[in-house]
């Protein structure tokens, strides 16, 4: 650990203050960063569901198919922070930015790293030479090689030695749904726009208006819904929502639907409509594509990244069986016709089960 305090408080700073980026504009006017997008609720919930899920996974070292011993740097990758924490800002930086960057410390005898600090995004440059064909990494005024930082990558495009996120390549309906978000929040808090409208063919002066206003609101106001009775000629209509608003509705739903296609998440784990009615079979198998679609291309790409920081011949192998495994009775029913056929024995289904040898 003091050998890695000592490589990361190298002069100059390897960590540079924050600097925001430019705003990534687009047709409507509205900045596209990372804050703006996660404060709309759906990319929140897909970006926070496939950092953390993969954050939580079960990971193992294999040596020529053989699992060995995890090493430190997969079980524990900063000190200073829980496992989940540490690759949860990777996939984070990954999925909004298409880069997670993390630098390597803490190097053995033999020059393996046993320790990683993810980096934001903003605060790395990388290059390619011209002359050697190398990529290097330049943080603050420190240049380092690919063998110091980890390099997450993101969807890859022809010619590119960086990938590719949603907050550059889906700004524009990222735009949109900011654009939805901002207009609905105004119309709540700075419009005019009253709950219904009591009239009457009498003149009222302005104290007898507010004094009547006022009566309704202690009658009737808050949670208290008896029944109102009106005389004098009053009436009393409740005002609904307009066209216009049943549209805006109307578009902020496609537009979370758009989000939880961005990120291969079904739209009802992501809180989006759907026009599917939900039942078990479905459920089931919208998790199951979730971690086929969703989560496993970027569990691959994790798992390739971690095995360049392992010596050479080891690989890491991040195990999605939990998210897999069957119910309890297609499990059992499996057992049992594992049992008769013969190719499974009551001891081995025990042990898969998680339960203690008879």
């Amino acid at each position: 650990m003091a050998l890695f305090r000592k490589r990361l408080n190298r002069t100059p700073d390897p960590f540079p203050p924050w600097n925001p980026p430019l705003p990534s504009m687009n047709l409507t006017g509205v900045s596209v960063t990372d804050d703006t997008s996660l404060g709309i609720v759906t990319v929140w919930r897909c970006v926070e569901m496939i950092s953390s899920t993969i954050g939580s996974l079960s990971i193992h070292a294999f040596r020529d198919g053989e699992r060995i011993a995890t090493p430190q740097i997969l079980l524990q990758p900063n000190p200073t922070e829980q496992r989940i924490d540490t690759y949860s800002a990777l996939i984070t930086s990954a999925l909004l930015r298409g880069n997670g960057y993390a630098l390597m410390g803490d190097f053995d005898r033999d020059g393996h790293p046993r320790q990683l600090v993810v980096l934001n995004p903003d605060s790395v440059q990388v290059k390619l030479s011209d002359q050697t064909g190398a990529i290097t990494y330049t943080v603050g005024e420190q240049v380092y090689t690919r063998f110091e930082v980890l390099h997450l990558r993101g969807m890859m495009r022809p010619g590119h030695i960086v990938g590719t996120g949603v907050l550059d390549s889906q700004r524009h309906a990222l735009g949109l749904a900011i654009a939805e978000h901002e207009w609905t929040e105004r119309v709540f808090s700075e419009g005019s726009i009253p709950s219904g409208v009591i009239t009457t063919d009498a003149e009222l002066s302005a104290d007898a208006a507010d004094e009547l206003k006022k009566a309704w609101v202690r009658s009737h106001g808050g949670r208290n819904r008896t029944p109102a009775v009106l005389s004098g000629g009053l009436a009393y209509k409740a005002i609904e929502l307009s066209n216009s608003d049943l549209e805006l509705l109307e578009a902020r739903k496609w537009s979370a639907t758009q989000i939880s296609a961005m990120f291969g998440v079904p739209a009802h784990l992501a809180g989006a409509p759907s026009s599917d009615s939900l039942t078990y079979s479905t459920v089931s198998e919208d998790s199951r594509a979730f971690v086929r679609f969703g989560l496993r291309p970027w569990v691959h790409r994790l798992e390739a990244s971690l095995s360049n920081a392992l010596p050479r011949g080891q690989s890491a192998s991040i195990s999605t069986t939990e998210f897999l495994q069957p119910d309890m009775l297609t499990r059992y029913q499996a057992a049992q016709i594992a049992l008769d056929a013969g190719f499974k024995t009551i001891e081995e289904i025990r042990t898969e089960e998680g339960l203690p040898q008879l």
